[in-house]
């Protein structure tokens, strides 16, 4: 997979082509600063003074930046794609070296912050069972049916994080209404907030001893199938 920026988004990173590659390091450290710590308006002021350009340019910049980066983690860009979305952007060679570096560098954070902002699927946290036998009823007054009764604790995450859409906006936003973008203003806010805010969710099961068996046999499988050299693939894949 490639990633293709608009002709917004290259006008923006059009700057870097008319400096030395030391600007474009710099630039690099104030687009980690901005994914770790949001943007910091007193370092885009000094970036802006020392550049002659308006404070604008610059943040455009940064967005321009996060957004190639953010976008190969979220697709597991390798290297070589990686690379051959840089040149179509029009970087140099030397240019694609430090972004690759860059790359390399957050790839691993910033997939895994992802990966907690788009969780949406539920996860087990706890359970609790009790044991539960029916002795009697009024047509069998000898009956004894066992039963075990469950209470599953699922936790689900809330749905805070920025759409891609609105992503996209707000990266492509005209220079003179530009406003700080929510999408991760900061990994390790993401990371926090997807380990707080959720939603628990208790699930209540009652099963006899034939269909309990039956479900442990069928998760015990499951298990099995999870550790087969197939599904190891397919999760290398993914």
């Amino acid at each position: 997979m490639i990633i293709f920026l608009s002709e917004l988004q290259k006008e923006h990173l059009n700057l870097l082509h008319q400096h030395s590659t030391q600007v474009l390091v710099d630039f690099c450290k104030l687009t980690i600063d901005y994914l770790n710590n949001g943007m910091n308006e007193k370092k885009c002021d000094i970036a802006a003074e020392k550049l002659d350009v308006p404070v604008n340019v610059v943040q455009n910049l940064i967005y321009a930046l996060a957004y190639l980066i953010v976008e190969g983690c979220k697709h597991n860009l390798s290297e070589p794609n990686f690379r051959s979305s840089l040149a179509i952007a029009g970087f140099s060679q030397e240019q694609q070296q430090i972004l690759v570096k860059l790359y390399n560098a957050k790839k691993r954070e910033l997939s895994e912050a992802l990966n907690l902002l788009q969780q949406k699927d539920p996860s087990y946290q706890d359970l609790s069972w009790r044991f539960e036998v029916q002795v009697a009823s009024k047509s069998a007054m000898d009956e004894v049916r066992p039963m075990v009764a469950m209470d599953f604790v699922l936790s689900s995450p809330k749905n805070f994080s920025q759409s891609e859409e609105e992503f996209r906006h707000e990266t492509l936003k005209q220079k003179s209404g530009l406003s700080s973008m929510k999408i991760v203003s900061s990994v390790q806010g993401a990371k926090t907030a997807s380990q707080c805010q959720h939603v628990i969710n208790h699930v209540l099961l009652q099963s006899d001893l034939p269909n309990l068996v039956h479900l442990t046999n069928r998760l015990e499988e499951a298990l099995k199938e999870s550790k087969s050299q197939h599904v190891r693939k397919v999760q290398r894949a993914l």
